[in-house]
């Protein structure tokens, strides 16, 4: 039996394990009652040993995502080392979207969680869904999603938490868009406080197991795989599962790495010699640009020449954050200037820096290196 610690929030919920809660919330009586519950711990156990013979050993503690503990009673999510592959590889997946109480039948509304480090309260409220997915052919959603990296690592933990948020909540349906599409790109998910991944998501391949045998029958895993700008752009025209494949050709083709550089230019780009716009629009075209506006559309600019700029993705990402920033105290009538000026150096289109600034009664500013 797993203790449950809760993901970002540790709650005093002890030994509380959800093999006991119903996501429904209602009293089951009787035969039925015990039926389910049965399969539940069926369902939980086989899957607990399939993924230490295959991958690695569970922690004894499971991570709960706190706002979803009434929304996923049964599930959460673990970061173990992959003992059962070769190298130091760790794995981070969830661990209950096939339960057979799920899909769930209630969301998370009002949410309030305290903001205190190592508060122990948050508040919510479960409404009813006005529409529950179903999956007749599937055990619970029907897969686990997987994130693999070489060496211990706290990014993947948002990457898996926005998934499960977005299946639980969104019910976007992982699975059937990766059957269908083969293979799904999610472009900018948020990791960490400055962070944000682009990431291919596709059923596992050897040397891990494409699926998970269960009572039920096979639950596929689905891996997420962090891929750069131009990666995603190519796969956009090529395919995903062709991108996957040019993926699987590296030796550690499922493992993500948010510094990989890209397979199609792994040299990157010489900044310094993008020396016309013509070059930048090419460059940004195949995703090893971004476009940016000097005077944000949000403020009011215009999306012409004059207020456009290409930009690195980490550069675009500073930009941005920096934006946002200044858009909340402008709604809050705390910022009434913006300036923006590119330094350019030598020929090149890119700048080499930009020095943002935003007056009023705050006062912020940022210089972005460039290059």
């Amino acid at each position: 039996m797993k203790s449950i610690i809760v993901f970002g929030l540790l709650l005093n919920w002890g030994l509380l394990m959800a093999k006991d809660i119903d996501s429904s919330g209602n009293e089951q009586s009787g035969k039925e009652q015990s039926a389910k519950e049965q399969l539940w711990n069926q369902v939980y156990d086989a899957r607990q040993a399939f993924v230490e013979r295959h991958i690695g050993a569970l922690p004894d503690d499971i991570l709960k995502i706190v706002h979803l503990g009434g929304t996923w009673p049964g599930g959460g999510l673990f970061k173990f080392k992959a003992t059962q592959l070769e190298g130091d590889y760790w794995v981070y997946m969830t661990f209950g979207l096939t339960n057979p109480d799920m899909p769930t039948t209630v969301t998370p509304t009002d949410v309030e969680i305290d903001p205190e480090p190592g508060a122990e309260s948050t508040s919510l409220r479960l409404v009813k869904k006005e529409q529950v997915p179903s999956y007749p052919e599937r055990i619970g959603y029907g897969y686990e999603l997987m994130i693999i990296t070489k060496g211990e690592q706290e990014w993947p933990l948002w990457l898996l938490q926005w998934a499960v948020e977005a299946e639980l909540i969104g019910d976007v349906d992982f699975l059937g868009r990766v059957e269908q599409y083969q293979g799904l790109t999610v472009e900018d998910i948020k990791v960490g406080p400055s962070g944000f991944v682009n990431v291919l998501f596709q059923t596992a391949q050897a040397p891990l197991p494409s699926a998970i045998d269960l009572p039920a029958g096979k639950s596929p895993i689905i891996v997420a795989t962090v891929i750069t700008d131009d990666e995603m752009r190519w796969s956009q025209s090529n395919g995903r599962d062709k991108l996957f494949a040019r993926l699987m050709q590296n030796q550690d083709g499922q493992v993500s790495d948010i510094q990989r550089p890209s397979i199609f230019h792994p040299k990157g780009v010489d900044l310094a010699n993008v020396n016309s716009r013509e070059a930048a629009v090419d460059l940004y075209e195949q995703g090893l640009l971004r476009k940016a506006h000097l005077f944000p559309t949000d403020f009011g600019g215009e999306d012409v020449e004059a207020n456009t700029i290409y930009l690195p993705k980490s550069a675009f990402i500073e930009k941005y954050q920096f934006e946002q920033k200044v858009l909340q105290y402008a709604q809050q009538g705390l910022i009434n200037n913006y300036t923006a000026q590119p330094i350019y150096q030598g020929d090149s289109f890119v700048p080499a820096k930009l020095q943002l600034s935003a007056t009023g009664q705050e006062n912020i500013s940022l210089e972005i290196h460039v290059f």
